[in-house]
């Protein structure tokens, strides 16, 4: 029972890449105008209103929150299902054969190709635009390697670095996850619409990602972690975008929100036929018959 219950929850948290298809987007067609899709306005808006400490109020309110429920240790738990979902992440990304990987990697592409294909059949809806933007978002390797760098960080906890300054970013990414983790609590119990989360969700992020650049300054930092740290800030809303439509998508496949137009449905199909096909491949990776 463990088994079935299990891979949906991987298939949530490792499936997906953490950048673009570069196949698909050297082929992306020329286009004389970029129109910003109504995701990046919305980005664009959050970016100048937290800039202009339009959103200090709720980052206070939020850290008075976190270092009341710290004081009473309600956080225990938490940290040890992060844990154990950690350790499965870093597995499926480090203990691989190459069958497996190039097997996901083709299931991706494959993916990624009707995806932009019921995209372009719907050039008007909005989030046919964000797809696009989604599957064309390749960064060169410095920016990669700066995603990758901070998103490793999340795979662990207090006192797993190898450098004080690499605990520091883990207590602050830890400290940011929980923040976050509380907005989508509240957000589930209906305590903001939609909108509102998605605007202090990315501003969480935003703040998290200043504190980690912040810590970088100092004569003794580490000069190639603050240039992953200082690279990830720049491209941390193009990275932001691509994972909204990713976990919006993921969600259609689920059956967690319903289509609201033609392109979704259409996008809908694509996903549940791919992640019963990943999960097909996950049950066989991590739970292989006896």
């Amino acid at each position: 029972m463990k088994k079935f219950l299990l891979v949906p929850f991987l298939a949530t948290a490792l499936t997906f890449p953490l950048v673009g298809d570069e196949t698909l987007a050297q082929s992306e067609p020329v286009q004389s105008e970029h129109i910003a899709s109504p995701e990046q306005k919305m980005i664009d808006e959050v970016l100048t209103d937290y800039r202009t400490g339009c959103y200090n109020n709720f980052l206070r309110k939020t850290d008075d929150e976190y270092r009341e429920t710290e004081k009473k240790w309600k956080n225990n738990k938490l940290l040890e299902q992060q844990k154990k979902l950690s350790s499965m992440t870093h597995d499926y990304e480090v203990d691989k054969t190459d069958e497996f990987k190039q097997k996901i990697a083709a299931l991706h592409h494959a993916q990624d190709q009707e995806l932009i294909e019921v995209a372009l059949n719907h050039p008007n809806e909005k989030i046919s635009r964000e797809v696009r933007d989604m599957i064309f978002f390749c960064p060169n390797k410095q920016e990669e390697g700066s995603i990758r760098f901070i998103h490793n960080l999340a795979l662990k906890l207090k006192g797993d670095g190898v450098t004080p300054i690499e605990n520091k970013l883990i207590q602050i990414d830890t400290e940011f996850w929980f923040k976050s983790l509380s907005l989508e609590i509240a957000n589930t119990q209906s305590k903001m619409d939609e909108e509102t989360f998605q605007k202090r969700y990315l501003v969480l992020q935003l703040e998290k990602i200043k504190q980690m650049s912040e810590a970088c300054k100092g004569d003794l930092v580490d000069v190639k972690i603050k240039s992953f740290v200082d690279t990830a800030s720049t491209v941390l809303p193009k990275v932001y975008a691509s994972a909204s439509t990713r976990k919006h998508l993921m969600a259609l496949g689920k059956g967690e929100i319903a289509p609201q137009t033609p392109a979704e449905k259409e996008l809908q199909a694509v996903m549940v036929k791919y992640l019963e096909k990943e999960g097909i491949y996950l049950t066989q990776k991590f739970f292989p018959s006896n």
